[in-house]
């Protein structure tokens, strides 16, 4: 099959959110719909993969911050895997494998990144992949929605104009911590946080 691997440039921005569409539908992520590509703060690489001129996968990573990493924390830069995913029609073909080790190449070759790190609702399908890749669990959380009762119930206060059906959140050692307010309310899902040493 005649693939290619190249950077994600903004003239590829309807196919990529096809793709993607096509990709979460497929998948855990059922549920969740962009409407534009996310941009990032820091961006690190952001990869296509092309066959027939058509985007059948796509992987983003970003650098993040010490205060942000949800492993290890003993590594100033490391890398989170933000969006990664294969069209169906194009699953088990090692695609993803391709993507990733181009996408570490160009890490190695261009940043000072020392660690990846990628957070994703748990499925075992997705885990043994990564761990094929050498990555490792670290960390597990749950991502969780709440109503309008949830927060008089336990008399929560939130800004005013703020909108708790809304507002996603997870749940971990150190209690509810809000993370969003862009999911659909009353979800629960458990999460999963892997790294890899590069």
């Amino acid at each position: 099959m005649d693939l290619q691997i190249k950077d994600y440039t903004p003239n590829y921005e309807e196919q990529w959110l096809e793709c993607l569409k096509e990709t979460f539908y497929a998948s855990s992520y059922y549920d969740m719909i962009l409407k534009i590509k996310p941009r990032y703060e820091q961006p690190i690489v952001e990869l296509i993969t092309l066959h027939g001129g058509k985007i059948v996968a796509f992987l983003d990573i970003e650098l993040i911050p010490l205060s942000e990493q949800l492993c290890s924390k003993d590594e100033e830069y490391c890398g989170q895997i933000s969006l990664i995913g294969v069209h169906p029609k194009y699953r088990r073909q090692k695609i993803a494998t391709k993507l990733l080790e181009n996408a570490i190449t160009k890490i190695k070759k261009n940043s000072q990144i020392e660690r990846l790190e990628v957070s994703f609702r748990e499925d075992k399908e997705i885990s043994t992949w990564l761990h094929s890749m050498d990555f490792f669990p670290c960390e597990k959380y749950y991502e969780v929605s709440f109503s309008q009762d949830f927060f008089i119930k336990y008399g929560i206060e939130l800004p005013y104009g703020l909108n708790p059906s809304i507002l996603t959140g997870f749940v971990d050692q150190k209690g509810f911590r809000l993370i969003s307010t862009d999911h659909p309310p009353e979800k629960t899902f458990p999460y999963l946080i892997m790294e890899k040493k590069l």
